[in-house]
């Protein structure tokens, strides 16, 4: 057997292989290149969506730097053109506390996201001295090699959070019902509460962080909510709600025989807000009215008001009186167009005196009442604060105090009341008789109510305006909330 000797490929067919060769490799070098192509357009579109995620974020935290800017006044940096702030920072850095939004740094580090990547925002306040600004805040993301930056804009509008979202609020102490009650909700903007099957809107919160019977029903009956504190593991509505037998906190959709619903008990909310301005003092309140006509007391330690006629019904800007003290212990008051009484001492109605809020036919604006309290305490009794028109709407009467630490709140009438009273640092108490309907929300550092009144709580208080004559919401800055966001990219 004779072995064959291996064929040797013909001369005219070696350069055919060697073509052949050739263009297998620079079809695998033009693959290799495509996907090494691929992979660099990958993973720079990766970065820069990665980018993009961080630029809204930048954006957010922009927003509430001017959410913090605008609620606190601190114009900081800000170059202001008219009715516009605008600012340009590297890390607009701020944490919420119970105040809402403050800073956490004066001169914070300027982002670094690695691989060179820095980031800054510039943000911008439209109308940024009024009550309806909007916001704008665009984050811009530099990358390396990257001919445009990755920007994110965030656009939205500004609105007064609602400082009266419930309807019984104990800023630091407990919410007690010590006989009985009812809390109910209803919206004024409909009608009066008589024209409306009520709600199960009406709030009672506690601040009072002890978790031990903050919250004290006995035999009231909240249609609506419970709230308050417990800082145990779980945290649980027993550890500070206190019911008695026939204490009930219901919803519409509480199965029937259920008392204490559990999913109407709220344990750790968020901190209740208070107005921005709780050093405000009567010079800052002055400063933010409306020029108008001021009315001085009579000599120096004579009360105010005895009986008469107060305000102009029209006119929209309101009459200011101020006031050594306020004394109603016979007759009336009849206020007619919109009324602020700023009292350096005390407000006291009681006797048969009483306060009449009256609007007259064809007046340019409604009737309405703001009782800035400075120092001392309020006793609201006698014949009370009523207003006769047609729909009394709560927010048109407001007794407020955001300074006072001295004194006490008391509210014994048996006349039916429609307004808000906010005392946050000092204790109040309703004396009213059974059945008392009292219309509103109230505020003060405690609340006990001594017999089993009837509290309606306006749900038109959750929405905040600066129309004429609602006091509830004019000339006292809420917190700032915000409208909806809107992201745009570029």
């Amino acid at each position: 057997m004779t072995s064959g000797r291996p064929q040797r490929i013909p001369r005219s067919e070696r350069g055919a292989a060697l073509l052949a060769a050739l263009c297998f490799a620079m079809v695998f070098a033009l693959c290799l290149t495509s996907y090494l192509a691929l992979c660099y357009t990958s993973a720079r579109m990766s970065t820069r969506n990665l980018m993009g995620s961080h630029a809204i974020e930048l954006a957010e935290a922009g927003i509430e730097f001017a959410l913090y800017s605008e609620t606190n006044g601190d114009w900081t940096g800000w170059t202001i053109a008219g009715n516009t702030a605008e600012i340009t920072t590297a890390n607009p850095l701020v944490v919420t506390k119970s105040s809402g939004f403050v800073l956490s740094s004066a001169s914070p580090v300027p982002l670094n996201l690695g691989n060179g990547v820095t980031g800054q925002v510039t943000i911008s306040i439209t109308n940024y001295n009024t009550s309806s600004p909007t916001f704008s805040s665009t984050a811009y993301m530099s990358i390396p090699n990257e001919g445009n930056p990755v920007t994110r804009t965030i656009t939205t509008s500004g609105i007064p959070a609602p400082v009266f979202a419930s309807a019984v609020v104990a800023t630091s102490g407990a919410v007690t019902f010590s006989s009985g009650g009812t809390l109910d909700s209803y919206d004024s903007r409909l009608g009066t509460y008589a024209s409306q099957t009520p709600g199960y809107s009406a709030v009672v919160l506690s601040q009072n962080t002890s978790a031990q019977n903050t919250v004290v029903l006995k035999n009231a009956a909240v249609h609506g909510y419970a709230v308050g504190y417990d800082s145990g593991n779980p945290p649980t509505f027993s550890d500070w709600l206190s019911s008695g037998s026939s204490s009930f906190v219901v919803g519409p959709s509480t199965p029937g025989g259920t008392k204490i619903d559990s999913t109407r008990t709220i344990t750790n909310p968020l901190p209740f807000q208070l107005f921005n301005k709780e050093s405000m003092p009567v010079s800052l309140l002055l400063g933010e009215i409306p020029a108008s006509t001021y009315y001085d007391s009579t000599p120096a330690n004579q009360y105010v008001l005895e009986q008469g006629t107060l305000g102009n019904p029209n006119s929209t800007i309101p009459s200011v009186y101020q006031a050594n003290s306020i004394n109603v212990t016979s007759g009336t008051v009849v206020i007619q167009g919109p009324v602020v009484i700023i009292t350096y001492g005390g407000v006291n109605i009681s006797g048969t005196g009483q306060i009449a809020i009256q609007t007259p036919n064809g007046a340019v604006a409604p009737a309405s009442l703001m009782v800035f309290l400075e120092y001392g305490s309020m006793t609201l009794g006698g014949n009370g604060i009523v207003n006769n028109d047609a729909v009394p709407m709560p927010k048109r009467v407001s007794i407020v105090s955001t300074t006072n630490q001295w004194g006490s709140v008391t509210v014994s009438t048996s006349q039916s009341f429609n307004g808000v009273i906010y005392f946050p640092y000092l204790p109040f108490a309703i004396n009213s008789p059974d059945g008392t309907d009292l219309f509103g929300s109230f505020v003060g550092s405690s609340v006990t109510v001594a017999n089993s009144p009837n509290i309606h709580y306006d749900v038109a208080l959750r929405y905040p305006d600066s129309s004429t004559s609602d006091f509830a919401f004019e000339y006292l800055n809420a917190p700032m909330s915000l409208g909806q966001l809107v992201e745009t990219a570029q």
